[in-house]
Formats: C-alpha cells, structure tokens, sequence
C-alpha cells in the first residue's frame, strides 16, 4: 500500500494531475494507511491549476467540501465553500457543484435565502 502511495507521489511531483488528485483522494481518506487532510487540501489547490477543465472543476468542488464541512481544522467557512463551488461550476457544471450551490441557496447559506435560484440550480444540476 505504501507503494501505491509512493508511486502517485512520484507522479504528482513530475506534474501528473491526475496522479496528483488520486493522492488528495488517498489522503483526504485515509486510504491506503496514511490520512492528510492538509496534504490533500494541498494538492487540490495544486490540481485548480490542471490544464483539464474536468480536473480542475474537480479540484475546486473538493476544495469546497474542505471548507463546507470543516475538513482541515473543523472550522467550516462558507464563504470560501461557495466561492469554490463557484469556480467547479463555471468551470464545468456538474452535478455535484450545482446542487452545493442550490442547497447554500436554498438555506441561505452565505447567499440571500432564494428558492427560484436554488431550484433553477437543482433543475440545473438534474441535466447534467
């Protein structure tokens, strides 16, 4: 296991994106023995970078969690959360940044309380 590791290490250090989000996902989980949510935020941060549009969206929603959720130091920040989301959701609208943003619409989180937008981005996020 600590090879698999290594080896996405190697690879995320020569600019592999790819390689580089797989170990964020390792770390953020613990998967392969070894959890580093900092590590993980990190290499996020990094991937916002990645020339990949989907790759990048990636990084920014998972970004997002971090901070929607208090992942790093158990303080959430919604603010940064929604910003996040944001940025997945004009970079490539998946479902899953439109539906955080519906729901911080929808609870007025962070955003004015709106119902029409929140379902408009539900309504979005259920094509994509």
């Amino acid at each position: 296991m600590r090879e698999k590791l290594k080896e996405l290490e190697e690879k995320a250090k020569a600019g592999d994106y790819t390689a580089a989000m797989n170990l964020a996902e390792a770390l953020k989980w613990g998967y392969y023995g070894e959890a580093s949510p900092s590590r993980a935020m990190a290499l996020y941060r990094a991937c916002t970078a990645a020339p990949s549009r989907a790759l990048a969206a990636s990084a920014w929603y998972n970004l997002g969690v971090f901070y929607y959720y208090g992942l790093l130091d158990e303080k959430t920040d919604v603010r940064l959360a929604f910003d996040c989301f944001m940025k997945s959701a004009l970079l490539l609208p998946g479902k899953e940044a439109l539906s955080r943003l519906a729901d911080m619409y929808r609870y007025g989180q962070y955003v004015e309380q709106n119902d029409s937008v929140a379902l408009h981005l539900y309504l979005k996020a259920a094509s994509a």
